[in-house]
């Protein structure tokens, strides 16, 4: 190959060249590991909507937000993100205006007004703001180096309190919760003056006293539940209740696909989306929910990795930004499913049901398959 490259009229170096180019293209970790989450996912929500062999509209809908997600991460990928962070600024408004006008004339569903109708489409604005703000605060906390550039740390804070703000009075608990752990993640990743932590503590107060009251009577009732879950189980605790007992049933190897009693008979309120974890522990066992960790294992370690790669603080912090994203959602979507934490709606990366977590953790891929493209390379 390389001989025949050279009679070509090409050289080595050429040749070098456009292997690294090549090897630059093939899909790699960050496409492999949550196409197959993403796949999973899809025979969960097969087995959770089963009304025959022909798969439901929920199935057909995902499968449709998969294919576009896809599209999306490809297009993203190719487009060098760390070239201008300053950018990233100009971001904010537009995502603020969706969110305020969620607010406005969103669609309420289960007395949550979070999304807005596009036809026979629906899209969750609160979603896709976790993608901008992870480049908002990257971008604002790398440049919090010179102490001229401290101010850009007070409007973090306020960018962040001002997408928080509508979030909760949408209400969206789980989402503004992850938004102030990713907040924190990225503050231990880049360590300030106390001052700031001071100044942190104080905002998180100030949106939390007031938020609490933003949230409806039935939320503040599970998060009542979350630390007395005798107190309403068949009411603000129902969910947990029969949550414990799908993944309890499961044992080792699972009640088997669409054999699950609590998943077929429709125990479980929004299993489909919120609580898709109690399906795979039913039907798949320990096994499968060991199957599922593994994998988000995996995809955890190899974003690390790709964090102690990078050399500019603005893509650290995009990375730790995705990884703790990720790594927050599972854990609370998982702990509320077996009562570890409040039951506050957030969806299952890759494997729950809604076309705007889809949508969203895909475009958190490509951040991370830009990135990747992007780095340096060595000539051999």
């Amino acid at each position: 190959m390389i001989g025949s490259a050279i009679e070509s009229g090409g050289s080595i170096g050429d040749v070098h060249a456009r292997g690294r180019r090549a090897a630059r293209w093939v899909p790699r970790w960050h496409f492999g590991l949550p196409v197959t989450l993403s796949i999973l996912g899809l025979l969960f929500l097969y087995s959770t909507t089963y009304t025959g062999w022909f798969p439901s509209r929920t199935v057909l809908f995902q499968v449709l937000w998969l294919v576009i997600a896809v599209a999306l991460y490809h297009f993203l990928s190719r487009i060098n993100l760390g070239v201008r962070p300053s950018s990233s600024v100009l971001l904010f408004w537009p995502i603020e205006i969706l969110l305020i006008a969620t607010l406005l004339i969103g669609w309420a569903v289960h007395g949550s007004s979070r999304w807005l109708k596009l036809g026979p489409l629906t899209i969750q604005p609160s979603e896709f703001a976790k993608f901008f703000a992870i480049l908002l605060l990257a971008y604002f906390f790398s440049a919090c180096v010179r102490s001229e550039e401290h101010r850009r740390f007070w409007w973090a804070l306020l960018v962040l309190i001002a997408m928080i703000i509508p979030i909760l009075r949408q209400p969206d608990l789980g989402t503004a919760m992850v938004f102030v752990l990713v907040f924190l993640s990225i503050i231990y990743v880049k360590p300030l003056p106390w001052r700031y932590l001071v100044g942190i503590i104080i905002a998180l107060v100030i949106v939390a006293v007031p938020g609490w009251f933003m949230l409806k009577d039935y939320q503040r009732a599970r998060i009542v539940s979350f630390f007395q879950p005798s107190r309403d189980p068949l009411g603000s605790g129902y969910h947990v209740s029969q949550s414990k007992i799908a993944i309890g049933s499961g044992g080792m190897w699972g009640k088997g696909f669409r054999a699950g009693t609590q998943t077929q008979g429709q125990f479980i309120p929004v299993q489909a989306a919120d609580f898709i974890f109690a399906t795979i522990g039913e039907e798949w066992g320990f096994i499968g929910v060991v199957i599922v960790f593994v994998l988000f294992g995996y995809l955890f370690i190899l974003i690390y990795t790709l964090a102690r790669k990078v050399q500019s603080d603005y893509q650290r912090l995009v990375v730790f930004g995705v990884l703790a994203t990720l790594f927050f959602q599972l854990f609370i979507n998982v702990g509320m499913t077996v009562g570890l934490t409040p039951v506050t709606g957030l969806p299952l990366p890759f494997l729950s049901y809604g076309g705007s977590s889809m949508l969203t953790m895909w475009a958190l891929m490509a951040l991370l398959a830009s990135i990747e493209r992007h780095l340096p390379t060595r000539t051999p």
